[in-house]
This record gives C-alpha cells, structure tokens and sequence, in this order.
C-alpha cells in the first residue's frame, strides 16, 4: 500500500499541484463549490421526497403502503413542494455553473464580475439552453439548463469572458464622465463588448444550426431541423454505442463512460440512456414478466421465452452503482476515515444520507469529482471492476438474476437483495464490491492529503 500511495503520490501530486493553481481550472473548482448551497438543497429536497414522501418513494415501496392514508396526504401536499425545489436546484446547474465560473474568471482578471456573468449566461441561452426535445434520453427534461447542459457551461463559462476581457482591454468601450455614478459607468463600458459577445455565439449557434448534422432526427424528431451544440453532444457521444449488441465488451464500456462523462460534467447515466434503455431496460422488463410466470434459468440467450437475461438496467443500481456513479458512497467512508482535508471531509459529511440513498450530487461537484486529477483514475475504473465480478457471479449463478424493480434510491445491498428476490449471493456480491471499491479509494484520499498540503504550501 505504501508503495502504490508513492507511485500516485510521485506521478499525481506535481500534476495536481500545477492543476491546482492554473487560472480556468481553478475557476472551475471555486465554481462548483460555491454552488454547493444549491446542490445541497436539491440533493437533500429530492432525497426526502423519493425515499420519505413519494408514494412511489422507497419506503412506501418496502412495506407496500402506496395507497396508504399516509402517504396519499404526502403525496398531496407534501412531495409537490419538495419536488417543486428541483426546478430552482439542480435543473438550474448548468446555468448557475456558467454564471458562477464566468463571474469568477472576471474576479481574477480585475473586471466587471457582475456584467461577465451575464454576458456569459446571456451566451449560454443563445446557443439553445432553452430548448430541448430528446425522444430517447432523459425525455421529460425541456431545456440544457440542469445537468444536460453542464459540459457546453464549462466551455462557454471559460470562453465568453475570454472574449470579453479582450475586448475591453482594446477600450472598445463608451467612456463616460467622471460625474456619472460607477454602476452607471460600468453598465454603459460593457454595452460594446458584451454586444459583440453576445453576437459572437449567435453566429456560433447560426452556423451550427445551419450544417446538415447526420443522424439527429431519431433522437429529435423535428427539433433536428434546428440543431444545436447540445444537441451534437448528446447524438455524437451516445449514438455510436446504440449499435453494439449485449455482451461484456459493453458493460465494461458503458462502465467507463458513464463516470467518464460525469469527470467532464456531463450526465453519463442520461446521455448513454439511448444505449442502456433499448437494450438493458428491455431485458429487465422481460426478466421481470418471465420470472411472473416461474422462470428462473439464466442464459446467454436472454430473450428466449424459457431464460431470463443476466445483466439488465438494475444490475448497474444493484452492484455498481454504490451511492451513485463512480461508487461514490465507498469513496464518502473513506474520505471520512482517512481524509486531512478539512472541506473535503465537511463535504463528505454531508453526502453521506443522500449517498446511501445513490444521490451523488453533492461529493461530485462538492469534493468535487469533476475536473478533479487525483480522483479521475478510482472514479473511472472501479465501475468496471465491479461490474465485472457482479457479471462473472451473474453468469456463474451465484448471485441474481435481476427480477423485481426497484427504486433507484434503494440503498446499496438491499436493493441487490431486492431486486433479486432476496438472493444471498446477490447481496454477498453487492457488499463484496462495497469494499472492493472503499479498498480502491483509500490510496488516493491519502494521496489528495498530500496534494492539498503542497498545494496549499505553495
């Protein structure tokens, strides 16, 4: 252990040192944890509602009480105004993040902080934040302003001041007398290169809208008549997957991406949803109706009508999925046993309820995980690792197969336990890979420790 915590700490920590002082970068850092006010409160609002108050919530679930006199008030008066919280929480992240980031690159750069952020966050709606109408992934979300939109706001979160400062350091300004008020002053010097900004990613959205994009009617409909930046993100990152068949080549590959995609801020779960739902989603529900009719054989022929499949869409949720992408519940306990790190061992603290229900916004974009060089490498390949010894024990017959449904927000074991009919093995494998991924994590909690002091020494 102490070799391998060396070997990280001698290739990782000089690139996590420069990291941590490069300008962009650390306007992104500062951005995602001034937001964590936000994150919280729709991280604990949506645990509250999906686990307490729903009346499809995890605990009405477990003791089947749905149409209970408890939960029928809860669900009337009560899971609105919590669900409500979301549209101003994290369905807003996008556009917090690039106001926030915009605002603060101005800060460093001794300009107008207030005027940066809304030139960028004007910049960002120009380019179709609003406008959103996927058929395949994530449907019910109509705009990039949430999650969906997270990676296009880091661009333009970094590139729109960039512009900007430019322009004003060219004094392409209107200078005003000294008598008028400083608001008035500064409001007037940005009227010219905040227009031009602005300006600049409209033509950026005309262009883009204008080329003959392949391949985005079936994911849009008509909206792909007038395609975005978003748009291309989510067509080109998820559709080249759409074509490859069941096997273990793309559960390793789903794995990767998905913690992958979350690193550079963008929904994993959601942009491979039109991969993972056609093909997984389907073979659940066929698990589920072949297993009503006392089916219990696993196969490599899954759809057969005498078989059930071995890894559907809850394997990830059952085995994978601890505390959320990347197994970050498993990182929490680490951060909290071994961790010097004052916030990041704050942060943890408060991410462990809505962890152990798989609600990971708050360690991600509050350690955060995004952008984050020392936590890329256990974040990223731990979910293969476990979704492979959870596939070798599907397919041996030791644990699973999948066939109930449960609430994402089941927590980690019994959801295995659950979702399998209450099957031993399935719930020795999912604590199995509990510690699998703690055991992954604890050397590079050591190796942040270490980080932070130099960073911080600097």
């Amino acid at each position: 252990m102490d070799g391998m915590i060396q070997f990280f700490e001698d290739k990782l920590v000089p690139i996590a040192a420069k990291i941590g002082n490069q300008r962009h970068l650390v306007a992104i850092r500062d951005a995602f944890a001034a937001l964590m006010p936000l994150v919280m409160a729709g991280a604990i609002a949506l645990l509250l509602n999906n686990v307490v108050f729903s009346s499809g919530g995890l605990i009405a679930t477990l003791f089947k009480a749905e149409e209970s006199g408890f939960f029928q008030f809860t669900g009337k008066y009560i899971s609105p105004v919590l669900g409500a919280m979301d549209a101003g929480t994290l369905s807003i992240l996008g556009l917090a993040l690039v106001f926030t980031i915009a605002y603060l690159r101005a800060q460093f750069e001794n300009q107008d902080a207030l005027i940066t952020g809304t030139i960028a966050m004007g910049s960002f709606i120009i380019l179709g934040a609003l406008s959103r109408q996927n058929l395949q992934i994530a449907g019910w979300v109509g705009h990039y302003l949430g999650s969906q939109g997270v990676f296009v706001a880091l661009i333009v979160g970094l590139i729109a001041p960039a512009i900007y400062f430019a322009i004003v350091n060219k004094n392409w300004t209107i200078k005003m007398p000294d008598t008028v008020p400083p608001a008035v002053t500064r409001g007037f010097m940005g009227i010219i290169p905040g227009f031009i900004v602005l300006l600049i990613f409209a033509i950026v959205k005309f262009v883009i809208a204008s080329i003959g994009w392949g391949g985005l009617e079936e994911m849009f409909g008509e909206a792909a008549l007038s395609p975005s930046i978003f748009m291309l993100f989510e067509v080109y990152i998820a559709k080249p997957f759409a074509s490859i068949s069941q096997g273990p080549v793309l559960i390793i590959v789903i794995s990767v991406l998905i913690p992958l995609l979350w690193f550079f801020g963008l929904h994993g779960a959601n942009l491979l949803a039109a991969v993972m739902s056609p093909i997984y989603g389907t073979l659940g529900t066929h698990n589920l109706q072949a297993f009503e009719k006392g089916i219990t054989a696993v196969s490599k022929d899954p759809l057969g009508q005498n078989t059930l499949a071995y890894w559907v869409s809850g394997s990830w949720d059952a085995y994978v999925f601890h505390g959320g992408s990347g197994a970050t519940l498993p990182l929490i306990i680490a951060i909290l046993l071994f961790s010097k790190v004052r916030d990041q061992k704050e942060v943890a603290r408060l991410s462990l309820a809505p962890g152990i229900f798989m609600i990971n916004e708050p360690v991600l974009f509050g350690i955060p995980i995004v952008l984050n060089p020392i936590y890329i490498i256990p974040f990223v390949l731990n979910q293969p690792i476990l979704a492979m010894v959870a596939y070798g024990a599907s397919l041996a017959g030791f644990a699973g197969p999948i066939v109930n449904s449960v609430p994402w927000t089941t927590p980690p074991i019994l959801n295995a336990l659950l979702a399998t009919n209450f099957s031993m093995g399935a719930g020795v494998i999912a604590a199995l890979n509990l510690v699998i991924a703690f055991v992954i994590y604890v050397p590079f909690v050591m190796v942040a420790n270490n980080a932070d002091a130099k960073i911080n020494a600097a």
